[in-house]
């Protein structure tokens, strides 16, 4: 009888406690990398009443006959599944997708957390700001290209000067057009007769020019006025010529041609009769669309003002090609000197024509900085459109070492600079083919930039972030893995330390020796199960209202007992 009673009281005891777990799984439901813990009782010793005694002859055997004498707590255990993620935004805020441990240090103890809520402190190291310990990681070198093989505090230098960097190439890419070659206008009329029948002349006089070989359709008299108009390059420009009796039609062209080889940049138009009677009207080659003659009229009348009709029909030119463009490419690159002054270097490709190749120019800062070697120079193209070679020269084929010119900033001169067209047979680099001209240049220079930001990437890898563009690594965050983590003694402040039974952590960078991402920005929330921890906390209720029923139980027992003296 009595024994029930202490039952009871171990089954109050191991219930109380149960509570007291759930009552801390539910207080840390919203901390931030909480890991919950579980409770699991076993009995307590029993009382042998007696033995078992073993089947004899004819006797069965007897079992053994115990008592219980109540429950005990067996074990506390963390659960360590992993809590779900949610973001933040904040660069500082990180959190673990896998089975490992931030590492942080007091400068006397390391300390392991789940808990990725850190902020910068005054001197740039990554802490947590509740207790101000500094998170641990692998420091970069930047001169050997290396990463520090034990952990220490990482820092993050804000505001440190990345100086400039010197341009030593510029790479090139993109296409060059093999339908640039430089075209100029086509224009011609319908066929114009002179008197005989014959097909027209330079030398056939305007009165006597016909509409048909019968020589039946006169087309213009003396005294006649023919106006003419057009636009080359794009301007506008127009005349008149008065026919007289001695007018040709050799004066006539001579008078358009010298009209429209007065428009700005114009040159070379040539205003001419075939030998089939046909007026032609023709722009150079080279000069492509700066003399493209668009739009060419004559309108003809007598001296009443009519229009001569017949002449105006037949005497109408049509473009049967239009100019192209000349075939030039530009591209301007900004490339940077040894103190990170900026500098605009210009390379003009000409095409060459009717040859898979362009010439090319280089200025530098529009000509104001001088070149000292290597300005000028070919570029190649196999008949498949891979590139041939990036010469420096228009006839030698040759390749000096670089472009090189002579800053004026005090920077170290000259600065030499490649000039990389791509692999030779290649198509990575400059090509020659039938589209659009997209060429473009990468430069591996820059200006001198401060640290103003930094990022953290899946392997923990903390890159600074310059405001020249340029992004270096400062170190690697450091995380810790434990043959059995549900060892770890909990230190609060969402902090374990190890323990004889967590063995030794094994400390590396993620997704090297340990098998876990970084995310930046998000936190791990609570693994804490609201659904299950209400169950358990029901259950754990039931078994304390039971326990103590045992022991009023027991005790209206010993009362009964105790009356019947009485």
């Amino acid at each position: 009888m009595m024994s029930s009673l202490f039952s009871g009281v171990s089954g109050l005891t191991t219930n109380m406690l149960r509570m007291d777990v759930i009552g801390n799984n539910v207080a840390n439901v919203n901390t931030v990398g909480y890991k919950s813990s579980n409770v699991t009782f076993e009995d307590t010793m029993s009382q042998l009443l007696h033995s078992a005694a073993a089947p004899l002859g004819n006797t069965g055997g007897v079992n053994p006959m115990q008592v219980g004498t109540g429950a005990m707590v067996g074990t506390v255990e963390g659960n360590f599944s992993q809590g779900s993620l949610e973001s933040t935004g904040l660069s500082t805020d990180l959190a673990i997708q896998g089975q490992a441990f931030f590492v942080l240090s007091n400068g006397a103890a390391s300390f392991y957390s789940r808990a990725g809520s850190f902020h910068l402190d005054g001197s740039g190291r990554l802490v947590d700001p509740s207790n101000g310990y500094t998170v641990q990681g692998f420091a970069y070198d930047r001169t050997s290209d290396t990463y520090a093989n034990l952990p220490s505090s990482l820092r993050i230098p804000m505001g440190e000067v990345e100086p400039a960097m010197a341009t030593s190439t510029l790479t090139y890419q993109g296409n060059l057009d093999a339908d640039s070659d430089p075209k100029g206008t086509r224009a011609q009329s319908s066929i114009l007769y002179g008197a005989d029948g014959q097909a027209a002349s330079a030398t056939t006089t305007l009165d006597n020019l016909k509409g048909d070989s019968n020589g039946v359709t006169d087309l213009l008299s003396a005294g006649d006025t023919i106006a003419f108009s057009a636009t080359v390059g794009g301007l506008p420009v127009s005349g008149t010529y008065k026919v007289t009796a001695t007018s040709t039609l050799g004066d006539l062209m001579t008078q358009i041609q010298t009209t429209l080889n007065s428009a700005p940049e114009a040159s070379g138009i040539n205003v001419s009769v075939d030998a089939n009677g046909r007026l032609q009207i023709s722009s150079p080659d080279a000069l492509g669309t700066k003399a493209q003659v668009a739009g060419f009229a004559l309108q003809a009348t007598d001296a009443t003002t009519t229009p001569r009709d017949a002449f105006n029909s037949v005497a109408a030119v049509s473009t049967t090609q239009a100019a192209r463009d000349p075939g030039v490419v530009t591209d301007e690159s900004k490339v940077y000197d040894s103190l990170g002054y900026s500098h605009v270097v210009r390379l003009e490709f000409t095409r060459v024509l009717g040859a898979n190749q362009f010439t090319w120019k280089a200025t530098v800062d529009g000509g104001a900085t001088p070149i000292v070697s290597g300005g000028t120079g070919k570029v190649i193209f196999n008949a498949d459109g891979s590139l041939n070679g990036m010469f420096y020269d228009a006839t030698g084929n040759t390749i000096p070492t670089a472009l090189s010119f002579a800053p004026t900033t005090g920077a170290k001169t000259p600065l030499a600079i490649k000039l990389d067209a791509g692999t030779q047979a290649g198509f990575s680099g400059m090509t020659f083919m039938q589209s659009a001209s997209t060429l473009t240049a990468a430069n591996d220079g820059y200006a001198n930039g401060t640290a103003t930001d930094f990022k953290i990437d899946s392997t923990g890898t903390v890159m600074s972030v310059f405001s020249n563009g340029v992004t270096r690594p400062v170190g690697k965050i450091a995380l810790a893995q434990f043959i059995n983590p549900t060892g770890l003694l909990r230190s609060g402040d969402n902090l374990f330390q190890s323990s004889v039974n967590s063995g030794e952590p094994t400390v590396a960078q993620a997704g090297g020796a340990i098998n876990a991402t970084i995310a930046d920005g998000s936190l791990e929330q609570s693994n804490v199960d609201l659904s299950m921890e209400f169950t358990n906390m029901i259950l754990a209720q039931r078994g304390f209202q039971a326990s103590a029923r045992t022991i009023t139980t027991s005790d209206s027992m010993l009362n009964d007992l105790l009356n019947l003296k009485q």
